[in-house]
């Protein structure tokens, strides 16, 4: 339903589209989602479990209305601009010959992306950014503002589209909004929009997607402005296409002329929910009613009545006048009712709603149903602080309706990082004019910086004196607005609590009363903020629903740790070939832990005592407790959440490329000895998958390394020939072989090894589970217990940790990439080194590749899992922030893992990276150390590198030693003796 107004003309041309099938007019210059509303089409992408999503955030940052568009997959239908005979569609594509995913921007070009320096990078260009820029630029700094929208004025001034015109600005917002943008552009700023900013790896290194193309900006001081978007608000129905944010509802009625429905309902808490009811009623759209959560204000709240009307008289009479024509209109405005549940099949066809009571329970015994086929909720927002996270500026909670994080600043935006500014609602929520004085603020701050001539002190003073008295509004109007306590208890099981990967809260509440009640892993066990949104509309909601279950109170250190790319980015556009090298890169070994326990308990004993709870820990518990043996397993962190829990989940047989030839460790020997143990673990996962009685994911694919040279084809040659000595089945085939079983690899290989015994497991669901069956089998498990010292005591161990002392009659060192500081507490050296790697997935996709994919001569590890994403990883190194205790990735591994990676599946390139993350290997001489420590009675060692593989099998062989004091496996090749 288009919207008529007498003072807006529709300009744009009027166009053919098609969309699934269906010839549609639309108006050149509007949006797919704005084309498609006006047809009253809600439907847009389909979810894993056959599901339908629409319009929701409308801002690009929900990914819940993707389309393919034109070949392209998962286009933004908020943001991608219609053109004359698109094709549409709802679906990908199939990823076959005949419906390939096609490139989704130009192959990069060259070995790096273009580098372009500034004095001043602006990203963002809503009020606060806009408001930067001016500052500096009239100060005479070279400013390049970055926006992701097709037009500048952010989510506050929703400027009119190209597809109308006006012959003067129908209101304030609208004119604000254009006389900002003109002064920004006659004083000189370069305003570059569409363009998408993924990644901050230091404050002068800012990467973003312009014009389909990577560039890296150097600016010299950087003001990040990113803005805020519409916090969720979870209720039975909430994924239903038709319910939508009164943001996106705004964006559509504002900016494209387009009503979101025939019959809406609105709501949530604050003016801007009257602002869109008065808008839509005037333009001839039946608003049903308004709900509003908080409670009418009332004669004992004059105070924040009077400050609110002498700080912002201007906006007070906007309030009075909304509800005024309302009023009029005969639109019922109700104070504290919410919504109960959205209702339909296939779209929103009914709202129940109901009052809220004094300790903001929902009255569901007086709920009332009334039709709709749309359902604007607004209820508030949360800072856009991705970016800011990622380069390590510090950070505060906020408990605010559901609690967020804000960027820790000064008045004027700074930052504890020199050189750094964060401003408007992405650093904090205070609104627009706030915004604007901080942005003014920020510039002129970063203009004094940057050693310009002196800013105009009476415009400071008066953006200083703005800030405060939009500052003292904005605590009155949300005194007014105070809305009650959000109550999770209330929102059904069914309902959804990730609406990405489709994680329900009913899901969520077993998994924490099953003892995963950290953010980190409820993440890894359900996969809750892993999806293209990134955690934006799940993880304030999940933060609060674990204190609301455990008392436990949120923490800055706890919510889910910042991921680059901060947005899903074209993988083709990142793509650019970098130098191979040799192995691991190896690095420091820092304490990682963030333990969510930390109570000192009394004394404990163990026969024995396994110190790590990764993987291996948990194989080791689980074979030592089937046995009838005592076994605590300490872990400093929490259980699987360090190198096990971030691991990639290949199950590797064949030697990796840098475990064979020139570029192994120790000349390749202990790489070769260990490869019996390969076929054998992957049995025992198998075996622990049936024990266990969940689903690990195992899938025995087989393997291909792909070569495309004839060295490369020789390399492979000799190492099949080295593993089949070994007891390693093997194939090398050629070209025509390979693109029969695995037709979407690249034309360019010329051949392959197949290892049939490879394949691939879901490392964050097998660890928990083996977990699960120690401890039900007797294990004890005990998180947050750094060990500090180790001493030997009258024939047993005395083990001081952070929670308390432990007696152990023998101790296993499990620790991964940490052993060697463990061994440091005995007095022994242990060769084992921490190597940082990087991984990176895609968003999900077709059928593309059934194997575990490597490379002969280039760093890759490259397979599809269950949830259709690609893992790409391969030994690519990543960067320890110290600053931060953080492992972090780095653009060269990025860019060169990326590469490769298009390199050898050509359709990567018709795909998103979601998410990077680094995590930590264990580098030793490519065998493991498993066994007894010669002069160290009772003290075992059981660590390898592949350790994900490996795990089950060294585990089996230490049990086997501890227990019996022999192996059916000869341990010998993998003693610590062998190092001298």
């Amino acid at each position: 339903m288009r919207l008529d107004h007498p003072d807006i003309r529709r300009s744009g041309e009027i166009v053919e589209i098609v969309y699934d099938g269906q010839k549609l007019t639309a108006l050149a210059g509007e949006t797919v989602a704005a084309a498609l509303a006006s047809h009253g089409i809600a439907q847009f992408r389909h979810t894993r479990d056959g599901g339908r999503r629409g319009l929701y955030c409308g801002m690009g940052a929900c990914f819940d209305c993707l389309v393919t568009v034109d070949g392209k997959a998962s286009q933004r239908a908020c943001l991608t601009k219609v053109a004359a005979n698109q094709q549409i569609r709802s679906a990908m594509p199939a990823g076959t010959a005949a419906d390939p995913l096609l490139p989704l921007t130009p192959p990069a070009t060259g070995s790096a992306p273009v580098e372009q320096a500034t004095d001043l990078l602006v990203i963002g260009a809503g009020p606060a950014g806009l408001a930067a820029a001016i500052a500096a630029a009239e100060r005479g700094a070279s400013v390049t503002v970055l926006d992701e929208r097709p037009q500048s004025g952010g989510q506050f001034y929703k400027p009119l589209a190209p597809s109308h015109q006006a012959a003067h600005p129908i209101d304030r917002q609208f004119r604000d909004g254009l006389a900002l943008r003109d002064a920004a552009l006659r004083a000189g700023v370069s305003i570059r929009q569409e363009a998408t900013v993924w990644g901050a790896h230091a404050a002068d290194e800012v990467v973003a997607i312009v014009e389909g193309r990577e560039t890296v900006y150097r600016p010299r001081q950087l003001v990040i402005a990113p803005g805020a978007y519409e916090r969720p608000v979870p209720f039975a129905g909430w994924t239903l296409p038709g319910v939508m944010t009164t943001g996106a509802a705004q964006t559509l009625a504002r900016a494209y002329r387009v009503s979101p429905g025939q019959r809406v309902v609105i709501a949530g808490n604050g003016p801007l929910n009257l602002q869109l009811a008065c808008e839509l009623v005037a333009a001839g759209v039946d608003v049903v009613a308004v709900l509003e959560s908080a409670t009418k204000p009332a004669p004992r709240q004059w105070r924040a009545m009077l400050t609110a009307l002498r700080t912002a008289p201007d906006l007070i009479a906007d309030g009075l006048r909304y509800l005024n024509r309302l009023r009029r209109a005969g639109v019922p405005v109700l104070w504290s009712h919410a919504v109960l549940a959205a209702e339909g099949d296939g779209r929103v066809a009914q709202v129940r709603y109901a009052p809220i009571a004094a300790d903001g329970r929902l009255q569901t015994d007086a709920a009332v149903s009334v039709a709709a086929d749309a359902l604007c909720v607004g209820y508030g927002f949360v800072p856009s602080t991705e970016i800011a996270r990622a380069l390590g500026c510090a950070h505060h909670l906020v408990d605010r309706h559901l609690g967020y994080l804000a960027t820790n600043t000064a008045a004027d935006g700074a930052t504890d990082l020199p050189g750094v500014f964060v401003i408007g609602d992405g650093a904090d929520l205070g609104g627009a004019r706030v915004a604007l004085a901080r942005g003014t603020l920020a510039g002129h701050a970063a203009a004094t910086w940057l050693g310009l001539p002196a800013g105009n002190a009476a415009e400071i003073a008066g953006a200083q004196a703005r800030l405060l008295r939009a500052e003292h509004f904005q605590a009155a109007l949300w005194s007014l607005y105070q809305a009650p306590t959000v109550r999770l208890d209330q929102v059904p099981d069914t309902a959804m609590l990730c609406r990405c990967e489709e994680i329900s809260f009913g899901r969520a509440r077993a998994e924490i009363a099953a003892g995963h009640d950290s953010l980190a892993a409820l993440k890894r066990n359900t996969r809750l903020g892993m999806g293209r949104c990134q955690g934006r509309y799940c993880a304030a909601t999940a933060a609060l629903l674990l204190e609301q279950s455990t008392g436990r109170p949120r923490a800055v250190e706890q919510y889910l740790a910042p991921r680059l790319p901060a947005k899903p980015v074209p993988a083709g556009a990142l793509a650019f070939e970098k130098p191979e090298w040799g192995g691991h890169q190896r690095a420091i070994t820092p304490n990682l832990a963030r333990p969510v326990e930390t109570v000192r308990l009394p004394d404990q004993e163990a026969a024995i005592l396994v110190i790590g709870g990764g993987v291996v820990g948990a194989c080791l518990a689980y074979y030592l407790s089937q046995a009838g043996e005592d076994v605590l397993v300490v872990e400093r962190d929490d259980t699987n959440l360090q190198a096990s829990g971030a691991n990639a989940g290949s199950l590797h047989v064949q030697l990796l490329s840098f475990d064979f030839g020139a570029k192994a460790e120790a000349g390749g020997g202990p790489a070769a000895a260990t490869l019996p143990l390969g076929p054998r673990s992957v049995a025992l996962w198998q075996q622990l998958q049936a024990d266990c009685g969940e689903d690990f994911e195992v899938r025995i694919t087989g393997g291909l390394m792909v070569a495309d040279s004839d060295a490369g084809m020789e390399f492979l040659r000799a190492k099949a020939a080295l593993e089949r000595r070994y007891g390693i089945e093997n194939e090398v085939i050629g070209g025509n072989e390979l693109r029969r079983i695995a037709p979407a690899l690249s034309d360019k290989l010329i051949g392959a090894e197949y290892a049939p015994q490879e394949g691939k497991i879901n490392p964050l669901r097998a660890t928990y589970a083996v977990l699960e069956k120690a401890r039900s089998q007797g294990a004890r498990f005990l998180r947050g217990a750094n060990v500090t010292a180790i001493s030997r005591e009258n024939g047993h161990w005395s083990v001081e940790t952070s929670r308390g002392r432990i007696r152990a009659g023998r101790i296993v060192n499990a620790s991964g990439p940490w052993s060697r500081e463990t061994g440091k507490l005995v007095g022994i050296d242990i060769p084992v080194h921490s190597a940082p790697l990087q991984m990176i997935v895609t968003e999900p996709a077709p059928p593309l590749v059934g194997h575990l994919v490597a490379h002969a001569d280039r760093h890759l590890s490259l397979k599809q899992v269950a949830s259709g994403g690609l893992v790409i990883g391969g030994a690519w190194t990543a960067a320890f922030a110290a600053e931060r205790r953080f492992n972090t990735v780095t653009r060269h591994s990025i860019e060169g893992n990326l590469w490769v990676a298009n390199h050898v599946l050509p359709q990567m390139a018709g795909l998103h990276v979601v998410r990077a993350w680094a995590a930590m290997n264990i580098n030793i001489d490519g065998a493991p150390i498993v066994g007894p420590v010669p002069g160290l009675p009772d003290f075992f060692n059981c660590v390898t590198s592949n350790g994900y593989t490996l795990a089950p099998v060294v585990a089996r062989i230490t049990a086997d030693l501890l227990l019996h004091g022999r192996s059916d496996i000869d341990p010998t090749p993998y003693l610590i003796d062998r190092f001298g």
